[in-house]
């Protein structure tokens, strides 16, 4: 659906999975926001839904042994030209020169050296934030050393999320661990008890 609308039937024949569990994850999505469907006649048969992406988005899953991290961004709302840097400065003019091309057909050079340029910085970025979710793992890795020897299995829990999160307010901590906030304050108690850096002060 990135390339074009497509049908359930089409999409379950590509990936190789049943109609029905293509036609229910569609479902979830569209009832999600990500995506919309309309009801269009097809030339071999009776009318057909069909989908196509409402939304540009990333999804990001990181699942390490002291990390976890899932995150869907949507994206396509362009910066003002005075935060981009030079170098994306440069590849968003080149892009605005490839849209004024007049001759269509003299597009796809251009266009493919563009995303060229795209996808080595994207590689560039990804290696450098892969470096920084292992140097993150072993921090987390260090501090889940100190968490384990707090005595209170619930204490442990808001610790963890308060440091993973980098928020330490009762209400936020309360809501991610669907815990009571005076449960929360109590764990905060103990914590204060068993920490002498005031991390929670």
């Amino acid at each position: 659906m990135s390339q074009e609308p497509n049908y359930p039937l089409q999409l379950s024949k590509e990936l190789s999975l049943g109609q029905q569990l293509v036609a229910k994850h569609l479902k979830v999505m569209e009832d999600s926001g990500l995506l919309t469907s309309t009801i269009r006649n097809s030339p071999s048969g009776p009318q057909r839904r069909i989908y196509e992406l409402k939304k540009s988005f990333s999804i990001t899953l990181v699942v390490a042994p002291h990390l976890f991290k899932e995150e869907i961004v949507s994206f396509g709302v362009e910066p003002a030209k005075s935060e981009l840097s030079e170098e994306l400065a440069s590849i968003v003019e080149r892009r605005n020169e490839i849209a004024d091309f007049l001759e269509k057909q003299d597009m796809m050079s251009p266009c493919a050296e563009v995303l060229s340029d795209i996808d080595g910085k994207l590689e560039e970025l990804e290696e450098e934030r892969l470096l920084l979710l292992s140097i993150r793992n072993s921090v987390m890795k260090e501090a889940s050393k100190t968490i384990q020897q707090v005595s209170d299995a619930e204490a442990r829990r808001v610790l963890h999320q308060a440091v993973h999160e980098h928020d330490r307010s009762v209400s936020r901590i309360a809501e991610a661990l669907n815990l009571r906030d005076d449960k929360v304050k109590r764990a905060i108690q103990k914590l204060k008890q068993e920490f002498e850096d005031g991390y929670f002060e």
